[in-house]
């Protein structure tokens, strides 16, 4: 359809999607030299531009110089009661004297029977010119002019002036001299469509960040970076936001697939945005969205159907917003009204998916309160809860979660109660990918699919609460009573997540830590349900008296060669005497007194930390005798931290969280070389997995929060009783169509079988447990009619055992041993025997597919665990 076509409809083709990307080619129109077409792009363009608004009137008309222009007048289209019209003008100018011809004309241009200014003192209209003298850089000689005109643009309530200087086969260059700023440039909007800044909120964000704009893929979106406005003196930069900002033409937002295409739209220009080095690498990352079109539906509709729509996009998105560190997604929606007295109306619905309250993500949807002048949003309330909040604050600077989840990300790992969203959006994609085996939609998710209490210690017991406000706690270890529903247990499960909390000191274990951690940990013995540990810590906690560093003085063998050593630390008699009594043993010397002892009056910083150590490693100890136990590593896990996650058996290790009793900087210390230099080295997956202590290493901690829940899912809700039965599309009656053949094979293909070729286990259920441990077997777990299974399998082809060069030992040199298939080996016999251990402690029948051919040693303790 052209402009110009007979049943041409200009108001709907400025609607259409199909121009989104070529609104801006129009201006290029506006010298044709057919005179209908001038005026059709023209009119497009103007309707196109201002589409938030209900257009009222549009007239263009040929001016006496031969030049085009254009009036119209236009309202918010959310406005209902006593709507201003506020009008626009758009002239032609060939040069910058036409401009100057333009800007002292401006009462020709205005009815002047309207009203210029609101009630209120907002400026009402709006001054576009066209500069088609094709030079780019005309800036200042605008500016210069528009200050000559400024008093009388003020007059006639020039809100704004946009110029717009097409260039041949390019974007045409926007300049904007808004009034609020002296008709001086706002370099802000430089290259932007005049209502683009109302659009995308960037009032808002000036507030209190300084921005930078940064180049974006898409034509319709914006990409900044805000650097936040600080006041007083900060350790280090001020803390950053990036923001991706954008409007859409399109209605399909409150679809699933419209809603995924333009977050990942967002996601894209997020990922390219972060690989600038202006960009840091714990930024804050915020993406906005302003959905133009109007929807026929409701406003309890369009809410209702967010929650769901984001609960299935942030599942299958989960990993890409972890590593691009989205922390809020901002929709606005318009959705067609009508008054009480049938007039129709645009109604702006705010979704948000934020996580600057503590809950990863959590959705909320307001009702948009707007200036029935300006259209601009003055405030937002919550819709359909009982106690409406209304609120319009500029987006806030870093509060105390946004800093903890930095201090979370810096270390590798994610804050502490983010995990329970990440958990929430891992069960959503566990009930979607058991929907779509049986062939069913995603209507078939219960309702209030997941729930956490938190547990509180109180006078020494556990309770069940929650804090007034996420990240108060004191103490760096929070725990959770977790319900969900899952595909095997529909009417729901208990389970008790312990999770270290990194951004208070560290994660380190205190005596406060330890008594938490072991009431936990008896809790959930108690209530014989699984519990699950997520950690990232420092180990034990070891402290110093910082008031007493500076007063401690050295009685030096001799005073002349500090190299002979000292006698005694000692501190003056005055320092000693204004001491809390207790805190220093000390004997008395010629220079004051000689420190034996310190004690200090803080509790908690020395040797008693060790005693908590022990004490909770006999707790997890107790705990995977009597529940089931699984570990989940997630950034750094030293010394009791690392102790911990072996005594619970089960460990599943993300890439970047090593387990390390020492760190390699110390360990450098004790060789007097630099021989380590990373944790990794250490105790990172790359050593941990070769040597069995690692089951499941997982790229981040959303597939980390998956694996747990698939561990879970072979799992019974209590000790005693048999894992749930899920239900399954593979029919039972089948037959297994995959056959071993008489050449060496791989076992895991006669488990989960081939794509045509059905395996033992129902068709996506296996999964393979210590895969780079004792290769020549295969275990894992896996259902067979819905029915959870241990499996055992005999790797049948040789197979390479890797073991890897000693940093410390010059000498050493990686060593791969070829071992062959069927052939039982030290590492493979412990490997059987703790799988049908783990089988056993589990309720887990086992399947063993065993043809051995021979045994090297190692093989006494399968053989006690098959005989139990």
């Amino acid at each position: 359809m052209t402009l110009t076509s007979a049943n041409v409809k200009l108001d709907e083709l400025a609607k259409s999607p199909g121009i989104s990307s070529g609104v801006d080619l129009l201006t290029s129109l506006f010298t044709d030299e057919d005179a209908n077409v001038r005026k059709a792009a023209m009119e497009v363009y103007v309707r196109r531009v201002y589409r938030a608004y209900r257009i009222t009137s549009v007239m263009v008309e040929e001016a006496t110089d031969g030049h085009l222009r254009c009036k119209w007048e236009f309202q918010p289209s959310d406005c209902r009661d006593n709507c201003i019209n506020r009008q626009g003008i758009l002239s032609v100018a060939k040069t910058i004297d036409e401009v100057e011809k333009v800007l002292g004309d401006v009462s020709s241009r205005l009815d002047m029977t309207k009203p210029m200014v609101s009630d209120g003192g907002e400026f009402l209209n709006s001054l576009h010119i066209v500069l088609l003298d094709g030079e780019k850089n005309k800036v200042q000689e605008i500016e210069a002019a528009l200050h000559t005109h400024s008093y009388k643009l003020a007059s006639y309530g020039i809100r704004l002036v946009n110029i717009l200087i097409p260039v041949a086969k390019e974007d045409p260059i926007y300049y904007t001299f808004p009034h609020c700023d002296g008709y001086a440039e706002d370099i802000l909007r430089r290259n932007m469509r005049p209502t683009l800044f109302t659009l995308l909120e960037l009032s808002r964000l000036k507030n209190n960040y300084e921005l930078e704009r940064l180049e974006a893929i898409g034509k319709n979106a914006q990409v900044y970076i805000g650097t936040e406005k600080v006041n007083k003196p900060v350790r280090g930069e001020a803390p950053q936001a990036l923001y991706v900002r954008g409007i859409s033409h399109t209605p399909g937002l409150v679809s699933i697939k419209g809603a995924q295409r333009a977050l990942v739209q967002g996601l894209d220009e997020l990922e390219r945005a972060q690989s600038s080095p202006k960009v840091k690498d714990d930024i804050s990352s915020r993406i906005f969205l302003h959905s133009l079109p109007e929807l026929d539906t409701t406003v309890e509709e369009v809410a209702q159907r967010f929650q769901e729509i984001m609960g299935i996009v942030k599942s299958r998105l989960a990993q890409r917003l972890l590593k691009l560190r989205v922390d809020e997604i901002e929709v606005i929606v318009r959705v067609a009204a009508k008054d009480e007295n049938g007039n129709s109306y645009v109604q702006p619905v705010r979704l948000v998916s934020s996580s600057m309250d503590g809950e990863w993500l959590k959705c909320v949807a307001y009702l948009d309160l707007v200036n029935p002048v300006t259209g601009i949003t003055e405030q937002y309330c919550t819709i359909g809860e009982k106690a409406q909040v209304c609120v319009l604050d500029p987006y806030a600077t870093s509060n105390k979660i946004q800093t903890k989840r930095a201090i979370a990300r810096r270390v590798g790992s994610t804050y502490v109660y983010d995990f329970l969203g990440l958990l929430e959006v891992g069960l959503v994609g566990e009930w979607e990918e058991h929907l779509r085996s049986m062939g069913a939609s995603n209507d078939g998710i219960p309702a209030n699919l997941f729930s956490a209490q938190e547990l509180l210690l109180s006078n020494g017991e556990i309770t069940i609460g929650s804090r007034k406000e996420v990240g108060t706690n004191k103490i760096g270890m929070v725990a959770w009573l977790v319900s969900m529903k899952s595909p095997e247990y529909p009417e729901g499960r208990e389970v008790v997540f312990i999770a270290n909390d990194v951004t208070v000191q560290s994660g380190s274990f205190g005596v406060d830590e330890d008594d938490f951690y072991f009431k936990a940990s008896e809790f959930a013995r108690k209530l014989q349900i699984p519990r699950v540990y997520i950690a990232c810590n420092a180990g034990a906690r070891i402290g110093l008296v910082d008031d007493l560093k500076p007063l401690i003085q050295i009685k030096w063998t001799d005073p002349r060669n500090p190299t002979k050593g000292f006698d005694y630390l000692y501190l003056t008699d005055s320092d000693y005497k204004e001491l809390p009594p207790g805190s220093v043993v000390a004997h008395k010397v010629t220079e004051g007194w000689a420190i034996d002892d310190i004690i200090g009056t803080k509790h908690g910083i020395g040797v008693e930390n060790l005693r908590g150590s022990g004490m909770i490693a006999g707790e997890t100890s107790r705990a995977y005798d009597e529940i089931f136990t699984l570990s989940y590593v997630t950034g750094r896990s030293v010394g009791i931290g690392a102790y911990l996650v072996r005594l619970g058996q089960r460990i599943i290790q993300m890439q970047q969280g090593p387990m390390i009793l020492t760190g390699y900087s110390a360990l450098n210390k004790l060789l007097g070389r630099e021989v380590y230099v990373s944790q990794d080295q250490l105790g990172g997956p790359q050593v941990m997995v070769p040597n069995g202590v690692t089951h499941e290493e997982v790229p981040d901690d959303q597939a980390g929060v998956a694996s747990i829940l698939k561990w879970l899912s072979f799992v019974p809700k209590k000790v005693g009783e048999a894992p749930a039965t899920r239900q399954c599309a593979d029919p039972v009656t089948r037959d297994v169509v995959w056959r071993p053949t008489k050449t060496p094979y791989d076992p895991r293909l006669m488990l989960s079988g081939t794509p045509d070729m059905p395996g033992f286990f129902d068709k996506g259920s296996f999964k393979e447990y210590l895969a780079g441990w004792g290769q020549s077997v295969v275990v894992g777990r896996g259902r067979l009619g819905g029915i959870p299974m241990g499996a055992i399998a005999v790797e049948t082809r040789l197979v390479n055992k890797v073991v890897p060069a000693d940093p410390a030992d010059p000498n050493s040199r990686e060593a791969i041993l070829p071992q062959a298939g069927q052939v039982l080996f030290p590492d493979s016999s412990f490997k059987v025997a703790q799988a049908i251990r783990d089988f056993d402690k589990e309720g887990l029948p086992l399947m063993m597919f065993a043809n051995w051919r021979g045994f090297s040693g190692g093989s006494r303790d399968m053989a006690g665990e098959i005989l139990k």
